[in-house]
């Protein structure tokens, strides 16, 4: 028979032994959906769209009406996308580099 005590006690095992694995597959999750953004982000500029990437971001970042600093060591294991800020940040980078290549 199992009785409410032995549950609840398996149910705190439970979350003692899978919590640090849900947490480590919580920033795993976390940085690959990071990098597909910077990736879709390459690509768009690749493709010559950066300067429809960079006004999208910027009425996202005005819209939004969120705080658009973030710490960077923070962002990276919270926010499964990057701060816009930073994106546009790095479109500047890879636009110019573009740019110079031409």
């Amino acid at each position: 028979r199992c009785r409410a005590a032995d549950l609840i006690a398996l149910s705190v095992i439970f979350d003692h032994i899978f919590g640090p694995v849900n947490s480590v597959i919580k920033t795993a999750m976390t940085y690959l959906t990071r990098c597909n953004e910077f990736q879709a982000d390459r690509y768009a500029v690749g493709l010559g769209l950066g300067a429809k990437l960079q006004t999208s971001l910027s009425k996202l970042l005005t819209d939004n009406l969120s705080f658009p600093v973030a710490d960077r060591l923070y962002s990276m294991f919270n926010y499964s996308h990057p701060p816009i800020l930073e994106r546009l940040a790095l479109y500047e980078v890879r636009w110019t580099k573009r740019k110079l290549s031409k």
